[in-house]
């Protein structure tokens, strides 16, 4: 689930060459993307990526995906042709279903002109959630599975369990944070019922970057499921 904000970036060059006292041509490039994305192994998305440019020699820009981890990929590449001021594209940001990397990734899109040599960068976030964990007669669910909360909010977040026939007894549904700003209290699912909503808490002095947290259900015997969600704090 991607966030709905976006996130612009610009690299500038000379805005005039009279105020820079320069003879440097101008130039800007300017990308435009969500900054955050959650996605578990083995899954993808499209992102759709808006890659601008001025400039006094408008070179050929090529876009890519820069400080990934093994087995995340951005593809195709987005390309801003010669002469052209912008272009909306929508690679696939995928996971491979063999990668080793979990959690809060840093990546960045890159956007270069090697003609002139210039480029640009916008910082993505890339959390990757482990798979859900699941028992033969229940499962759970979180949906949506980013939330974006200003740092001090909170919200509701809704669980869904997913019974095999014959359970039916109640399940507690806790959170896992890597963190304490982050937390909430725990819920109980009744019996023969599938649904509750966690109340996720976030202080004010958490860092405002997005936290990969764990939904945890449990049975009366003490059997587990478990799935991730990802609380994308902003400042």
């Amino acid at each position: 689930m991607m966030s709905t904000i976006r996130r612009s970036l610009f690299l500038l060059g000379c805005m005039l060459a009279v105020s820079c006292a320069s003879d440097r041509p101008f130039f800007r490039i300017g990308i435009q993307a969500t900054d955050t994305v959650t996605l578990a192994p083995g899954e993808s998305t499209p992102l759709e990526i808006t890659l601008s440019r001025e400039a006094d020699f408008p070179g050929e820009v090529r876009l890519n995906l820069a400080n990934a981890p093994a087995g995340v990929t951005l593809t195709p590449e987005v390309i801003l042709p010669e002469g052209e001021t912008s272009i909306t594209a929508s690679p696939t940001l995928a996971v491979a279903a063999e990668t080793t990397a979990q959690g809060m990734q840093r990546t960045q899109l890159l956007a270069e002109d090697a003609a002139n040599d210039v480029a640009a960068g916008a910082t993505l976030f890339l959390v990757i959630l482990p798979l859900p964990t699941t028992q033969p007669d229940f499962s759970v669910a979180v949906a949506p599975r980013q939330v974006n909360l200003i740092v001090g909010q909170s919200t509701q977040v809704p669980v869904t369990i997913t019974r095999a026939e014959g359970f039916t007894g109640p399940v507690t549904v806790t959170l896992t944070s890597p963190t304490t700003r982050v937390r909430a209290d725990a819920a109980t699912i009744a019996a023969g019922q599938s649904n509750t909503n966690l109340f996720v808490f976030t202080e004010r002095s958490a860092t405002p970057l997005p936290i990969p947290t764990t939904v945890v259900a449990t049975s009366e015997d003490g059997r587990q499921a478990t799935t991730g969600f990802t609380v994308n704090l902003r400042p």
